[in-house]
């Protein structure tokens, strides 16, 4: 179980750091989540057969990396989401302006 939840760990921090990068690859990124959502699985069975770990600071600590990463990965969201709609705004822009040439 320890084991499972160290390569969660080990995984979160992989995470974390490729949406720290300016240039986002989101093709990695979901392959990375779809990763860690197989362990998480993995994870919550075992915890089926010990209850006990739920109790443990390993346990703890995965739901609050859970969490952080949440809030980053929103925060990446809605900036890829201002990003576009700023993008989309310049282009209705440029149309415009091109009905003037």
């Amino acid at each position: 179980m320890s084991k499972l939840l160290q390569e969660l760990c080990e995984l979160d921090q992989l995470i974390m750091s490729k949406l720290e990068f300016s240039e986002i690859n989101a093709e990695e990124i979901v392959h990375l989540v779809d990763n860690r959502e197989q362990l998480l699985q993995n994870v919550l069975q075992l915890i089926d057969s010990y209850p006990d770990v739920k109790q443990s600071s390993e346990w703890f600590e995965a739901i609050s990396r859970t969490r952080q990463l949440v809030e980053l990965m929103q925060s990446e969201t809605g900036l890829v989401g201002k990003n576009l709609h700023k993008y989309r705004h310049g282009a209705k822009s440029v149309q415009q302006y091109k009905k003037f040439l």
